[in-house]
């Protein structure tokens, strides 16, 4: 009674390159998908700050704001104001779908 014992490259091997192609064909995707956003985004804000003169004094202020803010607080209290602003912006929509949830239980 014998076993036949198989020559050769492990499976292993074989699944990790795979895994790593795959993990990089995804990647690409996910940075292709983030230019175009960006692009178009670019474009809409620059049709809107042409457009409307509001939204362009809106704008000027902002951003005159975040320069001071840098130039008085640094790259990581700025990075950290716009993830406060994000999450808190979040919250506020998972709340609101919470609570519309709930009114529609009742």
């Amino acid at each position: 009674m014998g076993y036949k014992v198989k020559r050769g490259s492990t499976p292993t091997e074989s699944s990790i390159k795979e895994m790593l192609l795959s993990f990089i064909k995804r990647l690409a995707v996910v940075m292709i998908i983030m230019a175009v956003m960006a692009a178009i985004g670019y474009f809409l804000f620059q049709f809107a700050y042409d457009a409307f003169p509001a939204f362009a004094a809106a704008a000027d202020d902002v951003v005159f704001f975040v320069r001071g803010f840098y130039a008085e607080h640094g790259v990581w209290a700025t990075l950290g104001m716009f993830g406060f602003i994000f999450i808190a912006v979040w919250a506020f929509g998972e709340e609101a779908k919470r609570k519309d949830r709930q009114a529609s239980h009742e």
